[in-house]
Order: structure tokens, then C-alpha cells, then sequence
């Protein structure tokens, strides 16, 4: 790699460095004949290394397959450091006027920060999980309870009864009117203040009826 190049190179190695952040590992790899190394690197906290560090044996099989003679660059391959920190690379093929492979530009990042993340939070919805088991059950307690309940009487009403049955001009005999009565006893309606006057009026009873039919369905459960 000529002068130029290389001084071109090395303060884009900082560059990325800085701008990627220290989860980014930033290497140039100069490829003089013979003497294969490391001439920039940023963040080598991540692998160890340090600048005149030989190439790996990833790039000498990259140098000597002559990818840079069919592609420009080679992303997204698996990497590990010799203390076991997995990272994600990425080699970019820098080319002289002859069109010869002169370096790489290798971007490392490393990925095993996010790996031990994902398995705290796996660890966390594993407790969530639990949590959430809880909730449900308690949540399960209260649907019960018309307090909590989304539905509007009249909407219960109608999901038990067909709306054509609670047509005016029908008339319920009593043995429907009890069971409608049971069903929404069975689903809290009558825990909601006032549930009694409304369940009368959409069935055309009086309150009183409503009571007595509660009773029956009370007693024939």
C-alpha cells in the first residue's frame, strides 16, 4: 500500500472508530510483500491486538482465494477473539491502480455484549413469564367482577339472548327469562349498582321480577 493510501486509510480507521463507537473494532491491514500486518487499528481493546499484529488466518484465506477480484467487499461473517467474545465482521477490499489486493479494511463489532443482553432479558421474561402468571390470575379473580367488566349490560345481555328475543313484540316465557336471568347473575352483571332496573328494562320485567327470578336461578343451579 503506497504512502497515500495508507495515510488515507489510517485516519479513516480512526474515524470509524470514533463515529462507531468502542463496540466497533476498526483494523487496516497492509499487504507489503512479506510482511502482512496491522498498520491502524482502533478499539483493540475488543480483540487484544495492536498495530504490526500479523494478519489472521480468515484474511489469508481471503487474500488467497481472490474474493477482491469478483466482489468489493465481504460482510456480515462470524468472528471470535481468543477469549471467546464473538463478533460480527465486515472486510472491505482495498484495490491499487492494478487493480491488485493491497489491504483490508476490517470492521469487528462485538456482538457479545447483545448475546449476554438477550440472555438477561430471556432470564427477565422468564420472570415476567412468572409475573405474568400472577397477573393473569388476578385478572382472572376480577373478570368476574362487572367493575372491570368493558362490556355494557345491554351488550351482555345480547351476547346470551338473540337480540330478535328481546324484541318487543316477543314475549319471554319465564323458564328464558330465568335462565337469561342465571347467566347474567353467572357473570357478575348484578354486582354493578343499578344492573337491576337496567336488566328490567331491556327485558320488560319489573325489578321485582328481576329478584324473584334471581332467586329461582339460585335455587336451580
Amino acid at each position: 500500500m503506497d504512502k497515500n493510501n495508507l495515510n488515507f486509510y489510517s485516519s479513516l480507521v480512526k474515524f470509524l472508530g470514533q463515529a462507531l463507537g468502542e463496540n466497533y473494532e476498526i483494523v487496516l491491514h497492509n499487504l507489503e510483500e512479506d510482511h502482512f500486518h496491522i498498520a491502524a487499528i482502533e478499539n483493540n481493546h475488543i480483540s487484544g491486538r495492536d498495530i504490526d499484529s500479523p494478519v489472521t488466518g480468515f484474511a489469508l484465506d481471503l487474500i488467497r482465494s481472490k474474493k477482491h477480484l469478483s466482489q468489493d467487499y465481504l460482510v456480515n461473517y462470524k468472528s471470535q477473539t481468543i477469549n471467546g467474545k464473538n463478533l460480527k465482521g465486515a472486510t472491505f477490499f482495498i484495490r491499487n491502480d492494478q487493480n491488485e489486493l493491497v489491504g483490508l479494511l476490517c470492521i469487528n463489532q462485538d456482538i457479545s455484549k447483545y448475546q449476554q443482553l438477550s440472555q438477561e432479558i430471556l432470564g427477565l421474561a422468564g420472570l415476567a413469564k412468572e409475573s405474568h402468571s400472577h397477573v393473569a390470575l388476578d385478572t382472572a379473580l376480577f373478570s368476574d367482577s362487572v367493575e372491570i367488566l368493558e362490556e355494557t349490560i345491554e351488550g351482555i345481555i345480547y351476547s346470551i339472548v338473540s337480540p330478535d328475543l328481546l324484541d318487543q313484540q316477543i314475549t319471554l316465557n319465564k323458564d328464558l327469562k330465568v335462565e337469561i336471568i342465571r347467566q347474567l347473575n353467572e357473570k357478575g352483571v348484578f354486582q354493578i349498582k343499578g344492573a337491576v332496573s337496567q336488566v328490567a328494562k331491556i327485558l320488560n320485567i319489573s325489578d321485582p321480577s328481576v329478584y324473584r327470578y334471581l332467586k329461582i336461578a339460585e335455587q336451580t343451579k
